[in-house]
């Protein structure tokens, strides 16, 4: 087996981290304006109803995404926790409104 010529690693290594933190950078200048959806044909990938969808004529074609990078859709993904937690105390509320009208009725579950 052949030995490794260790100076010769490091720069092979150094090239390709150089390639990586390229492709990272354009990416992470993509991902200010275009929707992380979108396909390079301009289709929706997303799994999810969007107003920027744009249905075909053919029902098993997918959307086209019409987003035109005029908005920083990130904002989507930033939350604030508080928020959070009050939606998932009015979940929690939610479900227990029907359980207690159902108790006082007198229709508990399992009798």
């Amino acid at each position: 087996m052949a030995k490794i010529d260790e100076g010769e690693w490091r720069k092979r290594l150094e090239r390709i981290s150089q390639m990586f933190a390229d492709m990272v950078g354009h990416a992470e200048e993509l991902s200010q304006h275009r929707c992380p959806y979108r396909d390079r044909h301009d289709r929706c990938t997303a799994h999810f109803r969007c107003r920027s969808q744009l249905a075909q004529d053919a029902a098993d074609k997918p959307a086209l995404c019409t987003h035109d990078g005029s908005f920083d859709y990130r904002l989507a993904w930033e939350s604030d926790p508080a928020t959070y937690d009050r939606a998932k105390q009015r979940i929690a509320d939610a479900k227990r409104g029907p359980r207690r009208a159902r108790r006082r009725a007198g229709d508990t579950p399992g009798s």
